[in-house]
């Protein structure tokens, strides 16, 4: 059985403490931290990250590894492609959509999915780096 951890990209960087911090100096630092988190908390918890961002702020596009990250197409926004990526799941109560935008999330619950708040997200993410941190030493 899979699960989904489906990140609003931007709310993200623009909630967390140290990723504001990094966008202010650049965003595709800030962008790539998110990736280093989600990644590890994928790790720990055998789960498949999806990091959707507005992609009328950059062109990039990671497909490959876990989290596979996804711009929105030209006049479409990532809330968008967050509420299909949902409705496209068989068993839409694997998908954890993590956000703060309250529209994404009334949408997401409506349709069976959980959410997430972000603090929560990032709470999860240092209790499960210190977690891999532990047996690793």
């Amino acid at each position: 059985m899979s699960s989904y951890l489906i990140i609003d990209g931007y709310n993200l960087i623009h909630k967390i403490p140290p990723l504001l911090q990094a966008s202010r100096s650049s965003i595709d630092f800030a962008r790539d931290e998110l990736i280093n988190m989600v990644g590890s908390y994928c790790d720990y918890y055998n789960t498949e990250g999806i990091i959707v961002y507005d992609g009328n702020q950059s062109k990039r596009t990671v497909e490959d590894g876990n989290p596979t990250v996804i711009y929105s197409k030209r006049g479409e926004s990532a809330d968008t492609v967050i509420e299909s990526l949902v409705y496209k799941l068989k068993d839409r109560k694997e998908a954890r959509v993590v956000t703060d935008d309250r529209v994404i999330s009334n949408m997401v619950t409506g349709m069976g999915a959980f959410t997430m708040h972000v603090m929560l997200f990032y709470i999860e993410v240092k209790d499960a780096v210190a977690s891999i941190r532990d047996k690793i030493s």
